[in-house]
């Protein structure tokens, strides 16, 4: 049985806003309360709108931020008050992959450079010898060549740029990488190559993989299990099919139906209403002021996560009444053209890598 990696027990993050001589700050809840875990070898994706907290929670994972309340085990680990030595420890085994493969790269340092700060700061002992050929080996690793290593960041594009900050990401020899919107800055068809890289290092390096992202096809491609998130909670947790394809939470049900059908529309009933200020939410359940099945209860009661079967969570009071209302997710084939576009580029590209895999083996006998 695969067992957990990463764990997370009530971690909460709240930030003070405003305040001044004559009023106290107020709190803001970025990350309220969650609880989930990640198996080994997994990926994981969390979703939700922006502003939900998902973002803040991956750096608190990565322990960028210190949690206001609530224990993260890495591994068995409790890292919530790591310090020093010890948090550069975390450092190792936990890496971080930006957003923007440009502005998180140092314009005023080669690559060789840039991937060989790592295992300066966690392997000093190795030799400059050493040192550039195991940077060569992690271009390598990456799709990148050795000659590489003497270049710019601005010498690259954009897809060649992240997968220098992955590069760099792996030198540390990671158990985990964090990805926050790892592909989003990216074109269409450069997305497909670095989901699918990400995907083989995984298998070929026993890595987990959490990953932090809106686009619902590139989720659907990449992941095992996926974390919904609304206003700084976990509301539903579960396979990826399963939360694809028989969502319980009511809103994991209005994000999938947002999804543009081929013919322009969409698959039903969306979110309505604006998202509620992290600084006021709401009582009770978070989503109760854009739901279409709240109760009077909701606004009593938070709903914990709770067991349905297959493997999933949901939070919510009423979604076994839900559950039997007819209302289903978009079918598979209700996709926009941008994602059939997404998914038919991914298949090229896996295919295109089990084909040159092949090759090789054949040449080889």
């Amino acid at each position: 049985m695969t067992r957990p990696i990463v764990e997370v027990e009530g971690l909460t993050k709240r930030f003070a806003v405003g305040g001044g001589l004559l009023q106290k700050p107020r709190p803001l809840h970025a990350v309220d309360g969650v609880d989930l875990h990640v198996n080994e070898g997994q990926t994981f994706a969390i979703v939700g709108e922006s502003g939900c907290g998902k973002s803040t929670l991956a750096r608190l994972l990565m322990r960028l931020l210190e949690p206001s309340e609530g224990r993260i085990r890495v591994a068995g680990r409790d890292i919530s008050d790591l310090a020093g030595a010890d948090l550069r420890a975390l450092r190792r085994d936990v890496q971080f992959i930006f957003q923007d493969p440009f502005s998180s790269l140092n314009p005023r340092l080669s690559v060789g450079r840039l991937v060989g700060e790592p295992l300066e700061a966690h392997r000093p002992e190795m030799s400059s010898r050493d040192r550039r050929s195991e940077v060569a080996r992690l271009l390598a690793q990456v799709g990148l060549r050795p000659e590489h290593m003497d270049r710019y960041p601005h010498e690259f594009s954009g897809g060649q740029r992240q997968r220098i900050g992955i590069a760099r990401a792996l030198a540390s020899g990671p158990k985990v990488l964090i990805g926050d919107e790892p592909v989003s800055a990216l074109d269409v068809s450069v997305q497909a190559q670095v989901v699918n890289l990400l995907g083989d290092l995984r298998d070929r390096l026993g890595l987990t993989l959490i990953v932090i992202a809106h686009d619902l096809a590139v989720i659907r491609q990449m992941s095992d299990r996926v974390g919904v998130m609304y206003l700084g909670r976990i509301v539903e947790t579960g396979p990826t099919d399963t939360i694809f394809e028989a969502p319980r939470h009511p809103y994991t049900r209005a994000l999938l139906a947002a999804i543009p059908g081929p013919d322009g529309g969409h698959g039903g009933p969306g979110l309505s209403g604006e998202t509620p200020s992290p600084l006021d939410p709401p009582s009770g359940c978070h989503f109760r002021t854009r739901c279409p099945h709240a109760q009077s209860r909701c606004a009593e009661i938070r709903p914990a996560l709770e067991e349905t079967g297959q493997g999933s969570q949901v939070a919510c009071l009423r979604w076994r009444e839900i559950a039997g209302d007819g209302q289903a997710a978009p079918p598979r084939s209700a996709r926009s053209d941008g994602a059939e576009i997404r998914f038919r580029l991914y298949r090229e590209a896996l295919a295109q890598k089990e084909n040159t895999k092949k090759t090789q083996q054949e040449t080889k006998t």
